[in-house]
């Protein structure tokens, strides 16, 4: 053999196990990505203080947005713009307001989009989005 043919092996063998390194760093990246959108879709059921849930209700028969992140957490309802949860300052929507957010923490952690419905027995579901 030549050192050309030497030089062009060594080079498609050090393609090939580039290639794979590259097809595991995917399909590790892969399972990742598809266990975090698994854990997004799922509607878990909130367990609020009695009255809450109609609280809720009084607010809007829409579901309600409900964002957390750095500067604290922010609430959608209907068409309106995104307000702080600090913006709600008194009565029992502000307290169910501030339990649901409170319950969505201790189940998502620190950063979460979820999308808050209340049913017509008022009970109370959060599908996490983001």
């Amino acid at each position: 053999m030549t050192t050309t043919n030497l030089a062009i092996l060594a080079f498609l063998g050090a393609a090939l196990v580039g290639l794979i390194i590259a097809w595991y760093w995917a399909r590790t990246l892969r399972e990742r990505y598809e266990a975090e959108s698994r854990a997004h879709g799922a509607a878990v059921r909130l367990e609020l203080s009695p009255g809450h849930g109609a609280s809720l209700r009084g607010l809007t028969s829409e579901p309600i947005l409900l964002k957390q992140a750095d500067d604290g957490v922010r609430v959608q309802i209907d068409d309106r713009p995104m307000l702080p949860l600090a913006a709600f300052l008194a009565g029992d929507a502000s307290s169910a307001l501030r339990e649901a957010a409170a319950r969505s923490a201790q189940q998502f952690g620190q950063r979460w989009t979820v999308l808050l419905t209340v049913h017509a027995d008022e009970s109370v579901t959060v599908q996490r989005l983001a």
